[in-house]
């Protein structure tokens, strides 16, 4: 087997965010280690010395990002306002830099033959810190250079933010930088809604922006737009969950409810037919949230606490089914 073929079908799964470089790094060392040994073997560098160096890789880079991360904080905290606006930008703007770079040169060794788990752990965290690194840079240009209304500071940082991110995402596919993409994307929106709407906001509007949103980024995620599948559902379900959580300060709480319980079921039903635990656990947090809440609500003089443990009580149980059948299902084993 030629592994560093193998190598580069794994790498490409990655991207395609089939598979996690975590599960890439094993497979392959796997593969690697059932190969024949001796002088006609020709079995490429990706063992346990390998592995030692990328973890090195990673725990110098991390410790560099927060002696960084201390000196950007100290110089903020004691002599930011005295430095010019050209020294601020220049500071800024060489940490977006060296952690773009760094994270570059990382993605593109030349003698990388797998993606490796904890460079790949180190590339999205440099990255994300580049991200917000530039963001940071953008505003200061943006509102002490240009002199940008305040209003539209979330839309021109974030706009910039989320661009910077996407294009990083779609080289790399990491989970820091997508989440770092998320945030910029929620900056923008909401900054534009913000700055466009002729009354203020109130939680409707809100929860309804966190609703749609949310749902639309875990739709994305799953169809792997967004690089990482997991995390992308994770944090999508988690913003709906939220949404329908802010509605209920709305002026018809009892609807919000229903539509939190309702949420909650289509992320329960959608765990049992693609065997994702992790929805099932989010919509079994929203419904311990949302029943209980509902029926105190509906029946707060009569027989409310009862009705709510009893409720409870239930819904422990048809989760508990669920993670039974979650279980069977990815083990292989046939209902009956």
């Amino acid at each position: 087997m030629d592994v560093h073929r193998l190598a580069q079908r794994l790498d490409r799964s990655v991207r395609a965010g089939i598979i996690t470089a975590e599960q890439a790094a094993r497979i392959l060392t796997l593969e690697a280690s059932d190969e024949p040994q001796g002088p006609a073997a020709s079995v490429p560098d990706t063992g346990d010395a390998e592995s030692r160096r990328a973890l090195i890789a990673e725990v110098v880079g991390y410790v560099g990002s927060a002696f960084a991360l201390g000196a950007i904080a100290l110089l903020v905290g004691e002599y930011w306002g005295d430095l010019a606006v050209w020294a601020r930008v220049t500071l800024t703007a060489l940490l977006a830099v060296l952690a773009l770079g760094a994270g570059s040169v990382l993605q593109r060794r030349p003698d990388a033959t797998a993606p490796n788990a904890a460079l790949a752990r180190l590339v999205g965290v440099l990255w994300a810190l580049g991200t917000a690194a530039s963001a940071w840079t953008v505003g200061i240009v943006a509102w002490d250079v240009i002199g940008v209304a305040e209003r539209w500071m979330p839309t021109t940082v974030g706009g910039l933010a989320a661009l910077l991110a996407a294009a990083l995402l779609a080289r790399g596919r990491h989970v820091p930088v997508q989440l770092a993409l998320f945030v910029a994307l929620g900056s923008a929106v909401t900054g534009t809604l913000v700055a466009i709407a002729p009354l203020e906001p109130g939680p409707l509007a809100f929860g309804a922006l966190l609703l749609g949103g949310g749902a639309t980024w875990a739709v994305a995620g799953a169809g792997g737009w967004l690089g990482p599948r997991l995390s992308a559902e994770v944090t999508g379900g988690i913003f709906v969950l939220i949404g329908a959580q802010v509605l209920t300060a709305s002026a018809w709480p009892r609807a919000a409810l229903v539509v939190g319980i309702l949420v909650a079921l289509a992320l329960v039903a959608t765990s049992m037919l693609g065997a994702r635990t992790h929805l099932l656990v989010l919509g079994a947090l929203g419904l311990f949230i949302s029943v209980p809440r509902l029926v105190l609500a509906l029946f707060a003089d009569t027989l409310g606490a009862p009705v709510a443990l009893l409720t409870t009580g239930l819904l422990l149980i048809l989760i508990a089914v669920g993670v039974g059948r979650l279980r069977r299902t990815q083990q292989g084993a046939p209902d009956g």
